[in-house]
């Protein structure tokens, strides 16, 4: 809903779901790669506790970046043309239509 001073508080709220996409990405994938490490541990007696949990970390990270650029772009792109709805460009009123190019001939 619209407020009279243009704000929205879904765009609000939409803004502040993707940085907490962000957050939730990297948190998942740290424990992914915790759980990984574990996991490999007790089957295989493999010791890479800090290895997979980093590299999930950085996957993670990664994917939230990317989905956090996404919608900030989405989210822009909708605001630009909102506001280019809402804000025609002024021409002045005397200048025919169809003015030739600069230079040009017609």
């Amino acid at each position: 809903m619209a407020r009279k001073d243009g704000t929205d508080l879904g765009q609000f709220a939409r803004a502040a779901a993707i940085a907490w996409d962000l957050a939730a990405n990297l948190i998942a994938g740290l424990l992914l790669g915790a759980g990984l490490d574990w996991l490999g541990k007790k089957l295989f007696g493999w010791h890479t506790f800090p290895i997979l949990m980093l590299v999930f970390g950085a996957f993670g990270l990664a994917y939230g970046m990317l989905h956090f650029f996404r919608e900030a772009w989405r989210l822009n792109r909708e605001l630009s043309r909102d506001w280019k709805r809402d804000h025609p460009p002024d021409l002045p009123p005397d200048l025919p239509p169809d003015l030739p190019p600069e230079g040009g001939k017609s």
